[in-house]
């Protein structure tokens, strides 16, 4: 019997694309392979003891350095097939010829091999990427984001169990996401204004998006801590739920609010429960505006217009009740509050059923190329891309788990002395603090939890082993 193909899965940001990574997986995995699901560096350790396989993830070529290679050339050394997917792939501030520039930031098409892949959240970036590079044509496809089809009607049982767990813990509450990292982040203003987070002083156009972008954000900082606050004098009975993103400092909002008993600042899990439980979502310009759209949730985009030369996230801000100033947030939110709540498994939305008429669709064509969730399920297309990328492939003997672990045993405790040393560096300190809130590692109980669901909803069975906190390896039965 030949040896298993690997399939290394990536997840950069636990709460943001772990569900999606393991469905995947669940539905991917097949006799012929093995799945291993991990941290990006965890992975390219890792495969340094593996050949002949499959990287599914955008990871191996880092956004703001298209031409940076070391990671993807070492997977190609190893007679890997890259398989990219960008986990921010249509959320782009500006209009087309800024989308351009930003999809040429993130990946140079004509660095990928002819056994490559390249995915698309829809046709405009697949269409853009192919005229880099025409002779890769066939292999760049638009598929969606699979993380979406999560949304659709016959995955929320999935969910159901963290939705109720919200809904008791803060009853019919408002959710507020933010999206403000440029003014907010938790690595600090050196990170916003460097050139790992693509900043170019030298180039007099990056020089002035970045300005305006950090004083739009700053602006929009001070709006959003005003609305919480007239938000909690209004409703001083209705739960309030703020949710930074990802990277922003979460400790700010928890000062600033520290005094407001009913307001909360958190970032537990995925999104998509708190979206399902939530009385409505409030934001701007935050893909979670997307999300809870996809998952017929009501919005309320508190977008109180642009500093002149800024340019405003197109897609997030379509979608829901649009308020330039925050009366008109606080009536929004009262004309909800005054509704029952609606039927949770009512809310459905029509788009997403498979061969349906895109009638939830938005009206603009330029929503539609940028997305094709909109029209068909991201998923089935991405599986088989990812079937056909494992076809030829013949890896010798894979390491034993007992040398799996040994490896990760030995990374852990090269970790644990390098975080002796951290506090004494505040840079350092800082930087960890950044990782371990987007990655904080993957709990054993959690991770068979969220498995047993997926196999009871795709109808499969699988095996895994949490081998540390940011490996799992998964095979069927």
């Amino acid at each position: 019997m030949s040896a298993p193909i690997p399939v290394l899965f990536p997840v950069e940001t636990i709460n943001r694309e772990l569900d999606f990574r393991l469905a995947m997986a669940v539905q991917a995995a097949r006799a012929h392979n093995r799945i291993y699901i991990g941290q990006h560096e965890t992975l390219m350790r890792l495969c340094r003891l593996l050949d002949h396989g499959v990287y599914f993830g955008k990871n191996a070529i880092r956004p703001h350095f298209p031409n940076r290679l070391d990671d993807y050339n070492l997977l190609k050394s190893r007679n890997f097939r890259f398989i990219h997917l960008d986990t921010e792939g249509a959320v782009y501030p500006g209009t087309e010829e800024r989308w351009r520039e930003v999809l040429h930031s993130r990946i140079d098409p004509r660095h990928l091999a002819a056994d490559d892949f390249l995915l698309t959240w829809g046709d405009f970036q697949r269409d853009t990427y192919r005229a880099r590079a025409p002779h890769l044509a066939e292999h760049i496809q638009t598929t969606g984001h699979p993380g979406f089809d999560l949304y659709l009607p016959r995955w929320r049982p999935y969910f159901e169990a963290d939705t109720a767990r919200q809904r008791h813990r803060y009853g019919d509450f408002i959710l507020i996401n933010t999206n403000l990292a440029r003014t907010n982040n938790r690595m600090g203003r050196d990170f916003v204004f460097s050139a790992y987070n693509g900043f170019d002083p030298e180039n007099s156009a990056s020089r002035r998006r970045t300005i305006e972008s950090w004083a739009r954000q700053t602006e929009q900082l001070s709006r959003f801590v005003r609305l919480v606050h007239e938000l909690s004098l209004r409703f001083r009975h209705q739960p309030i739920v703020l949710r930074p993103h990802p990277s922003e400092d979460p400790a700010l909002y928890e000062r600033i609010f520290a005094g407001l008993p009913h307001v909360h600042v958190l970032h537990e899990g995925s999104v998509a429960p708190w979206l399902l439980a939530a009385r409505c979502v409030i934001h701007d310009g935050c893909t979670t505006g997307l999300e809870a759209h996809l998952a017929g949730r009501p919005v309320i985009n508190f977008n109180p217009g642009e500093l002149a030369g800024t340019e405003p996230l197109f897609l997030p801000n379509l979608f829901g009740q649009r308020c330039a100033n925050i009366d008109e947030v606080l009536d929004a939110v009262a004309s909800l509050t005054r509704r029952p709540p609606e039927p949770r498994k009512a809310a459905v939305h029509p788009a997403l059923h498979r061969d349906a008429s895109p009638v939830a669709a938005p009206d603009d064509p330029r929503a539609l190329a940028l997305l094709h969730n909109f029209r068909a399920e991201a998923m089935p297309l991405t599986l088989e891309i990812l079937h056909n990328a494992q076809r030829g492939l013949h890896p010798d003997r894979p390491p034993s788990d007992a040398l799996i672990l040994a490896e990760e045993l030995a990374s852990r405790a090269v970790e644990a002395t390098k975080s002796l040393a951290r506090p004494l560096s505040p840079r350092h300190r800082v930087a960890n603090a950044y990782a371990r809130g987007k990655f904080p590692g993957f709990e054993p109980r959690d991770i068979a939890r969220r498995l047993a669901r997926i196999q009871a909803l795709v109808g499969r069975s699988v095996t895994h082993r949490v081998f540390s906190p940011g490996l799992i390896i998964l095979e069927t039965r």
